[in-house]
């Protein structure tokens, strides 16, 4: 693991279309490009801010089966992501899954 200096914290988990009509919308479209995503408006985001600035991070979750894809981009930024965050998204992705 390399040296944490930030935090990321859960902001809400969200569809597509609910997250293009805010200011959220530029860093949706960033991720999916990054990804080579298509945008649909039924797809679910989960929104993160890096604490202590104004960076959010966006994460396509719903072909997520677990936790390692965000946790892994977050480590890359030297980003943590906090306890309780990570225990909400891992029960909405357990629970997605079932």
């Amino acid at each position: 693991m390399g040296d944490h200096i930030h935090t990321a914290k859960l902001i809400t988990i969200l569809s597509v279309e609910e997250g293009l009509k805010t200011e959220l919308a530029h860093s949706i479209i960033v991720r999916a490009s990054l990804e080579n995503r298509l945008l649909r408006k039924e797809d679910t985001i989960a929104v993160l801010n890096i604490v202590g600035t104004t960076s959010y991070q966006v994460f396509f979750i719903d072909d997520m089966d677990s936790l390692e894809v965000i946790k892994s981009e977050l480590d890359k930024m030297g980003v943590l992501l906090n306890y309780d965050s990570e225990r909400i998204l891992q029960g909405y992705i357990q629970r997605k899954m079932k």
